[in-house]
């Protein structure tokens, strides 16, 4: 389902007359239910009877949990979260898994014979497993106190947000979902505006930038070709990701619902934490509120610290594919991070704040991280073997 094709739009206006100008107020929210899931299940559904099954375990685990004895609410949540990256690791990573094993076999001179399998990965399932994961977080911690099951498969199945997110928190989708009465102009206003950026930035930016970034997987250009190469890649993923962003954001505005953002000018950020801090923003912020600060986050030693920052990154990394890449592209940015936080403990506090403060501290501090977040996307894109190449070839080093 393309966020960028015209039947989409289509559909969004059809459900948009009708959503606003010809149900009753009290069954818009079942309307829109009817329609993302009529949506998801047209398109893909077997998969769809899937995420409909996981997320009914999900809500009624979430029921138990509340109203279970101490033990056995802990012994249900660990069950579901553990039976929710299951249906993840199965449909995204087994065929890692087989791969990794595969090529320790033969490393090791030993040949067992595994066959791949052939499954097709659901559409989203990295976002619902995150919004899972949270909603039984969040009511384990007692902060979800309106839950209802139609209202959970709503949020489940909100089709702005199941291509490409932004990974939306039950809690803040359910309070505006309770508070949505009449049309307002501001709607329609702030849709359409958002709407239009993001296709801007997705066909007229991106698609274009394509064209140079896809030398990347070229094994045979020249450095100058291959810098090409990566600057577009990186404004290329930026644009198409942002945009798709917008649509979404747009797309669900036209209905009421204001939903997360996902993007903060991230080029412009001074260091990479700040960048973190605001590309793909609700999944850093996942990241940061259900792994890294449970684990310590950086509230101990210094080791302690570095250890949370590479579990985090590499898991960063293996969210977004199932491959060696990714890994090798979480941990450049987890080095990264880290030598961030040496030089902030051992170099930044002898400098003088007029100088860290300067234009010219400024204007190197954003081109270092921006340049240094380009180069990363040679991982993030190709192949290892590749990634260390067009390295080698821009940096002379054959």
């Amino acid at each position: 389902m393309l966020l960028n094709a015209f039947p989409y739009f289509l559909l969004v206006t059809i459900l948009f007359i009708i959503y606003w100008f010809i149900v009753p107020t009290h069954i818009r929210s079942r309307l829109f239910l009817i329609f993302s899931f009529g949506l998801l299940l047209y398109l893909f559904p077997t998969h769809t009877m899937l995420i409909l099954i996981i997320s009914s375990v999900v809500y009624f685990a979430g029921e138990l949990i509340i109203s279970a004895k101490p033990i056995c609410r802990n012994t249900i949540f660990v069950l579901t979260i553990l039976g929710t990256l299951g249906f993840l690791v199965y449909y995204k990573y087994l065929l890692f898994f087989i791969q990794v094993i595969k090529y320790v076999n033969l490393s090791i001179n030993i040949h067992f014979v595994f066959e791949n399998p052939v499954q097709k990965i659901p559409i989203g399932l990295s976002f619902f497993t995150f919004r899972f994961i949270h909603y039984l977080i969040e009511v384990k911690r007692g902060n979800i106190k309106h839950r209802g099951y139609l209202e959970f498969l709503t949020y489940t199945f909100f089709f702005p947000i199941v291509v490409a997110g932004p990974i939306e928190r039950y809690d803040r989708f359910e309070q505006q979902h309770q508070n949505i009465n009449g049309f307002k102009w501001k709607y329609l206003n702030y849709g359409i505006s958002r709407i239009m950026l993001g296709l801007f930035k997705k066909v007229v930016i991106a698609d274009s930038l394509a064209l140079f970034a896809r030398g990347l997987n070229n094994p045979e250009l020249d450095g100058l070709s291959y810098l090409i190469a990566i600057y577009a890649f990186t404004f290329k993923i930026y644009f198409d990701f942002s945009g798709y962003s917008d649509i979404a954001i747009g797309t669900a505005r036209l209905f009421g619902y204001r939903i997360m953002e996902n993007f903060n000018a991230p080029y412009l950020k001074r260091n990479i934490s700040l960048f973190w801090k605001s590309w793909h923003m609700s999944l850093t912020s996942w990241f940061r509120d259900y792994l890294f600060i449970p684990l310590g986050g950086s509230r101990g030693t210094l080791g302690r610290t570095i250890i949370n920052t590479l579990i985090v990154m590499i898991a960063t990394g293996i969210w977004h594919g199932a491959a060696f890449h990714f890994i090798v592209w979480g941990l450049y940015h987890a080095v990264g991070l880290i030598i961030l936080r040496l030089y902030n403990l051992f170099i930044a506090i002898h400098l003088s704040d007029s100088f860290k403060n300067s234009r010219i501290a400024t204007v190197i501090s954003i081109a270092l991280t921006f340049n240094f977040t380009a180069f990363g996307w040679i991982f993030f894109e190709t192949s290892v073997h590749q990634s260390i190449h067009i390295m080698r070839v821009v940096f002379h080093l054959n």
